[in-house]
């Protein structure tokens, strides 16, 4: 096995102190997006400077979009929808699903041919999820397995809006269709099984978008012209999540994540740790560019399993669902995990990969199609697969702070794609 940069981490006396994380991945993502068919020069501040986000911009900028980011201050000046030029080259979207199924929409409604790809692991992610609905539209976006796999070429036609009813609740393929939809003719009706992140529909509605939201239906006209954003984007979720279990199991720990985005699509995590027993407390919330931000505050907590399976709360916590996994090694009795079966098409096959790593620490664990099941008991420590997935190998990372003995993990450098500074803030959490 190749363990490309591996990294140990060993148990800690305790955890203390406050920290804020870095900008939200997925508002990032979405702010350079809207604001590149935005008419105008947006300012997006606290953005995200990571491999995926920079995927993102990359092929934006592929396209004809003056994009410059300095001291996590983007400038972004847009030229609208149609303001676009052919790339003259493969566009790359590097291992983020992200920039790949909410590009694909962009792409569609050009005037010219363009092939996306992406890495190894972007490769064997499921597109037609986002490739059929814009078919539906017009779109002519051709690839292996009937434009189901990157690569994929698009040949842009002007669209018309349609009525979708989305089979799988996906907040990447919500945002695809709507900002397709900006360069649409019609009116374009989104369907969600459940309410997913709706980051896409505050940020369209702050660059002055009329988009109507009425029990998982969204709606808008197409053809709107979004307006500039000057924007300071919150501290992700997901990330602020891996310190908030840390501080659940470690010893002695008291642990304050300062100016956290708390989108309510994103905080099941936080709603299935109280189910477990955590100490957390959400205070100060308030809104920042029609976002709620709050700081969380945990403290060590016993734990006790529980069963996850309510659909609408694991779509709430899918990015968290592998931390989860790890926090139920130190809780009491058997936590399962049900309705999961996203985690399989994601950088990884997250269930297989957490169940692997959970046996290697010493820890009782079983995987299913759509699940997985965790017996509490006595972290051991030891050597961990990341499987290349950043949050697997933050993960486990964390398990380490109550191990008997330390924790490796290879191809610890994933971490880049979503949180490089990871291990910096964690060192600032352990006693001097």
């Amino acid at each position: 096995m190749n363990n490309g940069d591996k990294k140990s981490f060993a148990p800690v006396e305790r955890l203390e102190g406050s920290i804020t994380v870095p900008g939200d991945k997925s508002i990032s993502h979405r702010a350079l997006f809207v604001s590149a068919v935005a008419s105008g020069i947006s300012r997006i501040d606290n953005i995200l400077i990571a491999d995926d986000t920079m995927s993102t911009a990359q092929c934006l900028r592929a396209l004809g979009t003056d994009i410059e980011i300095k001291d996590k201050t983007a400038v972004i000046t847009g030229k609208g929808i149609q303001g676009f030029k052919e790339p003259s080259q493969i566009l790359d979207a590097g291992n983020s699903g992200t920039t790949a199924r909410i590009i694909l929409g962009l792409l569609s409604t050009q005037n010219f041919f363009s092939v996306l790809t992406g890495d190894n692991s972007l490769r064997t992610r499921p597109m037609k999820r986002i490739t059929i609905p814009l078919a539906a539209m017009g779109a002519s976006v051709d690839g292996r397995d009937h434009a189901n796999y990157l690569p994929l070429s698009v040949r842009g036609n002007r669209l018309k809006g349609i009525d979708y009813a989305m089979p799988t609740a996906s907040a990447q393929v919500k945002t695809g269709i709507l900002l397709a939809s900006l360069g649409a003719k019609g009116v374009m009706t989104v369907r969600e099984p459940f309410p997913t992140r709706d980051h896409t529909e505050r940020m369209l509605k702050a660059s002055g978008v009329d988009v109507k939201i009425s029990d998982k239906i969204i709606q808008l006209a197409c053809s709107q012209k979004p307006l500039p954003l000057n924007i300071r984007v919150p501290g992700d979720f997901s990330s602020a999540a891996f310190f908030m279990g840390a501080g659940i199991i470690a010893r002695r720990s008291d642990i304050l994540i300062t100016h956290v985005g708390i989108n309510p699509g994103r905080t099941g995590f936080i709603d299935i740790l109280k189910k477990m027993g955590a100490s957390l407390e959400v205070t100060n919330t308030r809104f920042e560019a029609g976002e709620p931000v709050a700081d969380v505050r945990v403290r060590q907590s016993e734990l006790r399993g529980i069963v996850i399976d309510d659909k609408e709360l694991i779509v709430r916590s899918i990015d968290e669902l592998p931390l989860l996994a790890v926090l139920a090694a130190y809780a009491r009795g058997q936590t399962v995990i049900k309705n999961a079966g996203e985690l399989r098409v994601k950088e990884t096959d997250r269930i297989k990969a957490v169940v692997d790593g959970l046996l290697r620490i010493g820890i009782k664990a079983r995987e299913f199609p759509d699940g997985l099941s965790i017996e509490g008991g006595t972290v051991k420590g030891g050597f961990v697969s990341s499987y290349g997935d950043h949050r697997i190998a933050m993960a486990f990372a964390v398990a380490s702070v109550s191990s008997e003995k330390e924790i490796s993990i290879d191809n610890f450098d994933a971490v880049s794609i979503s949180f490089p500074e990871f291990i910096a803030i964690f060192n600032t959490l352990r006693p001097a």
